[in-house]
């Protein structure tokens, strides 16, 4: 496997981390075989989820987006109220992926009423 420190930076996240309302942020990340789906060698899923565990939104790459080509990377975004659709993602880098979750969780805080602050363990 190669070594890339800003994605193993993202590895090194992986966590359930709990936020003071009840919602919590799941970060999975860990190294995998490169293929056209994963080229970058990483396998991820960013999850903001409920109470209740129901996804929120989100950013993986699983599987493909909505309409993706054969050889298309699997990066997709989970888009909050947008249930079911998957969008396609540009991923560029660990760090931006992080930047860009962690925008989206503020900005879901902020429309449900919700205190974007962490509990608890």
């Amino acid at each position: 496997m190669f070594s890339n420190p800003d994605l193993a930076a993202l590895i090194e996240l992986a966590h359930v981390w709990p936020m003071s309302h009840g919602w919590q942020m799941v970060i999975r990340a860990e190294w995998c075989d490169v293929t056209s789906g994963r080229p970058k060698g990483l396998s991820y899923a960013l999850i903001l989820q409920d109470e209740s565990g129901e996804r929120l939104l989100g950013f993986d790459n699983s599987h493909g987006f909505d309409g993706a080509g054969e050889d298309d990377p699997f990066d997709h975004e989970h888009r909050l109220g947008r249930v079911g659709q998957r969008y396609p993602y540009n991923f560029t880098s660990g760090a931006k992926l992080l930047e860009d979750f962690f925008d989206r969780v503020e900005y879901a805080c902020g429309i449900h009423g919700v205190p974007f602050e962490f509990g608890d363990e």
